[in-house]
């Protein structure tokens, strides 16, 4: 039950009925415009690669939401999964964080080593690491910073939400598990706790489960499916309500789960 619970908030947060909205607050229309910007910088220093297929969520004069990619544009209104507030957006994860971002450091330097069973299943997003020199860890491993969100990609552990926030990472950095997407935001325009809910979500778990492919035992979500995951944007002063709501919550639920044990 307890679980249900949790699951039914976070489904409360990310359709923006978990907090109420102030109208003071800056629209995430204003936040998308700031993304796009440091999008553009990044690409002019020639620290990651234009996006050829970045596309444009809008809401029409028929009030109906539309997708421009740069070639054509498509009605989307029947694939979005529910209203949203006013002040909110709906855009692509592709279109706003970096996926599976690459370091590159000393390979002298000691970084921080996480594979699969060091990240806690369910919804407290807690991991613990070990520590490597980046020589030994720098291929044939995923990698991560400080402030990245990792999810899971196989299953069982996606369906498990073993999905975490890196923190406190030796020298600020990390690799591990190749099990694992990373997704970074662009500087301080998402709240990594709101996008935490939203991947441990069970609107972004349901929809990945029909995407799985491969073997039984062994399916996986594509890279695919976490770019063009429809995600909605609140005003970032209102995500982070939401995140100190949830963590109201979440601590009521656990003292009775603790009591209840």
């Amino acid at each position: 039950i307890i679980a249900n619970v949790k699951t039914k908030i976070l489904d409360l947060a990310i359709r923006g009925q978990l907090v109420p909205q102030d109208p003071a607050d800056e629209p995430a229309s204003v936040l998308l415009e700031r993304i796009r910007a440091e999008k553009e910088e990044l690409t002019k220093q020639g620290k990651i690669k234009r996006d050829k297929k970045e596309s444009v969520i809008f809401r029409g004069e028929d009030n109906s939401y539309y997708l421009n990619d740069g070639k054509m544009t498509v009605d989307i209104g029947d694939d979005l999964p529910f209203d949203v507030p006013d002040s909110w957006c709906w855009t692509r994860l592709k279109d706003v964080l970096i996926i599976n971002p690459r370091n590159k450091l000393d390979d002298n330097l000691d970084v921080s080593f996480i594979p699969m069973p060091l990240i806690d299943d369910g919804y407290s997003g807690k991991h613990t690491a070990e520590v490597r020199q980046w020589n030994r860890i720098k291929t044939g491993f995923t990698h991560f910073a400080e402030g990245d969100v990792g999810v899971a990609k196989i299953t069982p552990c996606f369906e498990n939400r073993k999905s975490t926030i890196f923190k406190n990472l030796a020298s600020g950095y990390g690799a591990g598990t190749t099990e694992l997407h990373v997704l970074r935001p662009f500087g301080k325009n998402i709240f990594v706790r709101y996008l935490l809910a939203y991947v441990k979500s069970d609107y972004f778990i349901e929809n990945g489960k029909q995407t799985f492919t491969g073997d039984v035992g062994q399916q996986r979500i594509s890279k695919e499916y976490i770019e063009n995951a429809y995600f909605p944007l609140p005003p970032i002063k209102e995500q982070e309500r939401i995140v100190q709501q949830i963590d109201i919550m979440f601590e009521y639920l656990n003292i009775i789960s603790d009591a209840l044990s």
